[in-house]
């Protein structure tokens, strides 16, 4: 008895190395960066995270991406142009998270701003110690940023205005805290020009200058009538001030 061949075999067999080519082909695309933005292919953008807390996690739009390399740094191809958000998290920092418009093509490079949750630091207990007296200098000479006198770094301006504080990059001006209490101190955050330092009456805190959608407010130090100033030597190192007692704590 002869038997004849289901001819739906071969269409299913047939259909089997279409999806495998075009699952072939998707996976050699992504590979190369490329995107679908609309009905349209194009080249994706690429994200390059720099000065960032080795073995970090990185998501854009809620999708892990990767993670940080030990050298401080990562890339990330075939970012969809457009309105992205990126979070960079790390299980001893504070969550940073930023919005990023990025072009077909494009490098948006970023360093996020990753405070300690639990910072450390010592009591400047000794009046004799060089340490010590530096911060009581540096704090006695805090003067308040004006909108005459800001803070300037690489033409990034940031002054006090009341109870606000507002900065300047180019001819666009934008409010970026406003404080429900009295602003004691506000200085640049170490040697960086995107983000500051501000002490208002209980907390001291680093703020993203960064324009986003959720502004990046981030705790350093809690007390009662804290005054902040930069140690000029050390620009990883914060000097508080409270009821008389020194601090040098890390940023």
């Amino acid at each position: 008895m002869k038997i004849k061949n289901d001819p739906r075999k071969k269409y299913i067999f047939a259909g089997g190395i279409v999806v495998a080519v075009i699952v072939l082909a998707f996976g050699v695309i992504s590979q190369a960066g490329y995107v679908f933005s609309g009905p349209y292919l194009v080249k994706g953008g690429v994200l390059e995270i720099t000065n960032a807390v080795p073995d970090s996690a990185v998501f854009i739009d809620s999708h892990r991406v990767g993670r940080i390399q030990n050298n401080g740094s990562g890339e990330f191809l075939g970012i969809k142009p457009g309105m992205r958000n990126v979070l960079v998290a790390h299980p001893e920092r504070w969550p940073w998270i930023l919005d990023f418009d990025i072009d077909a093509g494009s490098t948006m490079t970023l360093a996020p701003l990753q405070v300690l949750e639990e910072t450390d630091g010592e009591v400047l207990s000794n009046a004799a110690d060089p340490v010590r007296i530096r911060a009581e200098q540096e704090i006695a000479q805090y003067r308040e940023p004006t909108r005459i006198q800001p803070l300037n770094r690489t033409g990034i301006l940031v002054w006090v205005e009341g109870s606000n504080i507002l900065t300047q990059d180019g001819d666009i001006v934008r409010t970026v805290f406003s404080s429900t209490s009295p602003i004691r101190n506000v200085l640049w955050y170490g040697d960086r020009n995107d983000a500051i330092i501000v002490a208002t009456q209980t907390n001291v805190f680093a703020l993203d200058l960064r324009a986003s959608s959720l502004q990046n407010f981030q705790p350093i130090y809690s007390g009662g009538s804290p005054k902040a100033a930069a140690d000029p030597i050390r620009s990883n190192k914060l000097f508080i001030e409270e009821a008389g007692q020194y601090f040098s704590v890390s940023i």
